[in-house]
This record gives C-alpha cells, sequence and structure tokens, in this order.
C-alpha cells in the first residue's frame, strides 16, 4: 500500500462529481416546482386578498406567512416574497395583500404581478445553480478520466507475444 495519498486524490474527483449532480438535482427539482406551481396559477387564477399573519426573521431578512381563502377554505403559503415587486416595503401583522391561486389547487399561490410562486427572482437562481452544480459535475469527472486514473501496465499475454514474435523472426 502506497502512502502517498494517490487513492485520495483519486477518490475526491468523483465524490466532488457526486455532491454537483446532487446539487443540480435538488435545484432542478425546486425549479420545476416553480415551472409546474406557475403554470397551475396561469391555467385558472382566481384572485384573493390575503392577510400577513406571522412574521418570521431569517437569515439575510424575514419570512412572511400570508392566510387566504378559496370557496370558503382557508390556505397559508411558507414564503411569499413579500416586500418586493411593488408590494409593501415593511408589511406587518395584518398587512392585506392581493394573491392568484390555483382554482384546481388552492394551496398554490403568488402575489398578484408575479409570475411564479417563489419570486420571479427565484427562477434564474436556481437556474444558475442547477447550471452551476452540472458544470461542477462534469469538471470532475472530466479531471478523474484525464488525471484521476493511474497508468495501465500492458498486459503479460501481450508482452510475451511480442517478445516471442522477435525472437522468431530474428532467428
Amino acid at each position: 500500500m502506497r502512502g502517498d495519498g494517490s487513492r485520495l486524490r483519486r477518490a475526491v474527483p468523483p465524490v466532488i462529481a457526486a455532491i454537483g449532480v446532487l446539487v443540480a438535482l435538488a435545484a432542478g427539482r425546486s425549479l420545476a416546482g416553480e415551472v409546474s406551481g406557475a403554470r397551475r396559477i396561469d391555467a385558472s387564477p382566481v384572485r384573493v386578498q390575503g392577510a400577513v399573519d406571522r412574521i418570521v426573521p431569517v437569515k439575510g431578512g424575514r419570512t412572511y406567512r400570508v392566510s387566504y381563502e378559496v370557496d370558503g377554505k382557508h390556505y397559508t403559503t411558507g414564503g411569499l416574497p413579500v416586500g418586493s415587486h411593488g408590494t409593501a416595503a415593511e408589511p406587518s401583522v395584518g398587512t392585506t395583500l392581493c394573491l392568484e391561486a390555483a382554482a384546481r389547487h388552492p394551496s398554490t399561490a403568488r402575489l398578484c404581478g408575479q409570475r411564479y410562486p417563489g419570486g420571479d427572482d427565484m427562477i434564474a437562481t436556481e437556474g444558475l445553480i442547477v447550471l452551476a452544480g452540472t458544470v461542477v459535475a462534469l469538471m470532475a469527472l472530466t479531471w478523474h478520466v484525464v488525471y484521476g486514473r493511474p497508468a495501465r501496465p500492458a498486459p503479460a499475454a501481450v508482452t510475451r507475444r511480442r517478445s516471442a514474435g522477435r525472437t522468431d523472426a530474428a532467428g
């Protein structure tokens, strides 16, 4: 067993590639959910009034929970991008907001005037994360194929045949 760490160096690129693939898949799933939600709302939008009922401080800002009703049933959103794109700058609990919900799937909602439920800015971000994860995976796999594999020794049978052929030709 060699102590120069060559096994570890050969194992790192596939691990990095796997992480890149997982990042791309997670962001791709989120992106697909946003597009699916937008399509559901676009197919049959219902305008409703919602009210901010909870503000939760999170790293980098706040997240707002908005409650609304469609056909007499109560629904709640998780993380609408309240406070951007022409909505109230700093909404407080009780602030009324215009929402568009999907008639067939009323739990899917977005702020009026936006295209995607998670906010229009999230689409570009998620797309770039998918692209970055894919690029990292491809770069790591390319590195592994080009530089990570040990040189293969020539098979013994081929070496014997070649040397036997030279001996017969010389003799």
